[in-house]
């Protein structure tokens, strides 16, 4: 096989049917012999829809090698670490289950597979266009100063120019590509590793977010080429539940922990910075005891908390409400910082730290 399709689902079993029918639809366009090149690989999180309904469907009615798995335990790593073992293809392209494929996606995924030996580059980053469900809110700032991150809404759009990882674009700075639409060669993996199963959405009470962000970074430490390809193009919905402030709050919040959390717990064991949560420009002015703990949280991060909610407040008295909002976005990514380095001062004083113990003293899980 030259080239893998690997797609991870649950509970999506309508939007899994159009992306199947997209796939379909691309692939009767390639030759026999091109096809024949070409699995897909679906594996299913024990969805409680009619999702094997829609793959037995597929597998019934296309030609294309179809490999159906299921995986017990919750997470979409877990998921994707199945499909990697099971996958025969050089090049293994991974697709949320929720998005719509640009008409040649298959096509430039295809050529980007036979010539991937060919060329010293380890993993292409597809475009991926947010499609709104909604009207845009008019507190929502998208452009400029004081713009939401495009990976709010899985978007990762940086211009129509071929590039290496990582690079400046008109649409803000693309330091690694998004798992959302992304092709990864087998070496990458039989060579490197797998994704964390700490890290990304999970039932188990996992970080939620940050998994592919964390393996893209580790590549880049390993001087893995990543090359930003836009022709390689899907179209991410975003609902309208997604468009409110709470949301947008609540995704810099797991950003926030996630990252200060993956930083702690790095897969090449390298310490970071005594302050990376803070920027390289200001930390200089931090004073020395600002390392300091209190309830094992250093004591730069409240001092941080309660400079940016400070700013905030002063905002409330002026008619800037995009650098309101902006300033809010920080701050529940701050409180993301704090409880990640409470979960770690936990791990580090037990002998085995577990999302579902956190869970269980919370009350939001019953014992087993």
């Amino acid at each position: 096989m030259k080239l893998s399709i690997i797609i991870c689902t649950f509970n999506r079993s309508t939007e899994l049917e159009q992306l199947f029918e997209d796939l379909t639809q691309q692939i009767r366009w390639l030759r026999s012999s091109e096809a024949k090149d070409i699995e897909l690989i679906v594996v299913d999180n024990n969805s409680i829809d009619n999702t094997n309904e829609v793959i037995y469907h597929l597998m019934e009615n296309t030609e294309l090698s179809v490999k159906y798995f299921t995986h017990d335990s919750f997470g979409l790593s877990h998921c994707r670490n199945l499909a990697i073992e099971k996958a025969s293809g050089d090049l293994l392209a991974f697709l949320h289950d929720d998005i719509t494929l640009d008409e040649d996606w298959v096509k430039e995924a295809y050529k980007l597979a036979c010539n991937c030996q060919e060329q010293e580059i380890g993993v292409y980053g597809g475009r991926v266009i947010p499609t709104w469900q909604a009207s845009l809110p008019k507190w929502l700032n998208i452009e400029g100063r004081n713009a939401i991150r495009q990976e709010v809404f899985r978007a990762h759009s940086h211009g129509d120019e071929e590039s290496y990882y990582p690079f400046n674009s008109d649409f803000g700075f693309a330091d690694f590509p998004t798992g959302t639409n992304v092709l990864i060669r087998r070496e990458v993996f039989e060579n490197c590793g797998n994704f964390r199963t700490d890290l990304g959405p999970s039932a188990a009470g996992g970080l939620g977010i940050y998994d592919d962000t964390e393996f893209f970074e580790y590549l880049s430490c390993l001087k893995i080429p990543m090359l930003y390809v836009p022709q390689l193009m899907v179209f991410h919905p975003v609902k309208e539940n997604r468009l409110t402030l709470k949301a947008v709050r609540r995704w810099y919040f797991k950003f926030g922990r996630a990252q200060y959390w993956a930083a702690h717990t790095d897969r090449m064991k390298r310490d970071p910075h005594p302050m990376m949560a803070i920027e390289d420009q200001y930390r200089k002015l931090i004073p020395e005891f600002m390392l300091n703990r209190i309830n094992s949280v250093p004591l730069y991060l409240y001092f941080k908390l309660a400079t940016i909610a400070l700013v905030w407040f002063m905002h409330l008295f002026t008619f800037n409400s995009k650098r309101r909002n902006f300033l809010s976005y920080k701050i529940s990514e701050t409180i993301g910082e704090i409880n990640a380095a409470a979960m770690l001062s936990e791990m580090q004083s037990s002998r085995k730290f577990s999302f579902k113990d956190r869970l269980v003293k919370k009350g939001l899980l019953k014992p087993q």
